[in-house]
């Protein structure tokens, strides 16, 4: 059996006071998912994982609960069995376990658990990570009952870098000048051309300037960084040492 999930969760981002802005799974993942049951059969399971145009495919209970993910590999394990030769006492755990696999008939003996997921309110880059750490291609997105809202694939979270030019500098402008960096706002100049960054500002503080620094890095889109960030005073210095003026 399959069944197609479409949960209404919320289109915009949670309101968020700190910057940079964070994209959210929930801006970024498809609603409409197609899953099967456990008790799906090899032919059912077949067909649905082509309907979906991608390699993994979710397997739920009767309450829409995740319960393990389905992979082409699983699948593709009963024609490559077809392909080896007569079972052997020598032959490698590879091999033995693409056996096993090609035994499988139903959903809930192809799948593999546990499964790694996301919520709709995590960062693509929370996602972005657990995909990368974890060598997996797409998430489910649950909720807090662990019911699939949703599905985000490695591409999907690729849109949060998807930004121009204009849009990343005026990002990069709005944390400048939005946080406590004791920013001189004539001095601050911000350009950008295809992610790459020119940054150049005056701060108070050696420890802001660095703090600065270090934020308008984790702005989204931005693809390097050339910085020109000084200070009035240097703040990391011992207690009664002599500060000194930035150049």
């Amino acid at each position: 059996m399959t069944r197609t999930v479409n949960r209404g969760t919320r289109d915009r981002a949670r309101p968020d006071a700190a910057l940079p802005h964070h994209r959210r799974v929930e801006q970024l993942m498809t609603r409409q998912v197609i899953a099967v049951q456990p008790d799906a059969d090899f032919v059912t399971v077949l067909a649905a994982l082509r309907r979906t145009g991608h390699d993994d495919l979710p397997v739920v209970d009767d309450e829409g609960r995740v319960m393990g993910m389905v992979c082409a590999p699983d699948l593709l394990a009963k024609l490559a069995a077809s392909d080896l030769p007569e079972p052997s006492m020598f032959e490698t755990r590879r091999v033995r376990a693409i056996r096993r696999r090609a035994q499988a008939v139903t959903a809930g003996e192809l799948m593999t658990t546990p499964v790694c997921s996301v919520g709709p309110q995590d960062t693509a880059a929370h996602a972005a990570l657990l995909a990368l750490r974890h060598h997996i291609h797409q998430l489910p997105v649950v909720d807090e009952h662990h019911a699939l809202v949703g599905l985000v694939t490695m591409n999907d979270l690729l849109d949060a870098l998807r930004r121009t030019d204009a849009e990343i500098a005026g990002e990069v402008t709005e944390v400048a000048l939005g946080y406590d960096f004791g920013v001189k706002a004539a001095t601050l100049r911000v350009a950008c051309e295809r992610g790459r960054v020119q940054l150049d500002a005056r701060t108070s503080l050696r420890t802001q300037a660095e703090r600065l620094v270090a934020r308008v890095r984790q702005v989204e889109g931005v693809v390097d960084l050339a910085e020109t960030v000084r200070w009035e005073i240097d703040d990391t210095l011992r207690p009664g040492a002599p500060k000194e003026m930035a150049s």
